[in-house]
């Protein structure tokens, strides 16, 4: 799988730092790297291990999927131990999920045909 998304889309403002933060130190970013990336793994296997970079660049698609993943990065971050994915996170992965569902045609062999950009 393919990560889109760096700290600086969003992650560090989630947990409260500025991008050039001098309270956050080297090992803190590198936690939010390691987070971040693992977020997008989830994000992605949760919507269709089969999408593509076009799916998730796609300007209807990319914004709610920066949302999910950051808002479980920003979980997983503050509560290593004990995080679940949030129930904002839940429903836009849902979300994500149907607009991948429905841009896809099953044939009538159960094959199934991608029908283009959801834009």
């Amino acid at each position: 799988m393919t990560t889109y998304l760096t700290i600086d889309d969003g992650l560090k403002r989630s947990l409260g730092y500025l991008p050039d933060d001098d309270a956050l130190d080297s090992s803190d970013e590198e936690r939010m790297e390691a987070t971040l990336k693992g977020a997008e793994i989830y994000v992605q296997g949760a919507i269709g291990d089969d999408a593509d970079e076009s799916f998730y660049k796609t300007d209807s698609v990319f914004e709610l999927y920066k949302l999910a993943v950051n808002a479980i990065a920003a979980n997983w971050f503050l509560h290593p131990t004990s995080a679940v994915s949030s129930t904002t996170a839940k429903q836009i992965i849902g979300q994500l999920r149907g607009t991948y569902d429905a841009k896809k045609v099953v044939n009538d062999d159960g094959t199934t045909t991608d029908m283009g950009p959801t834009d």
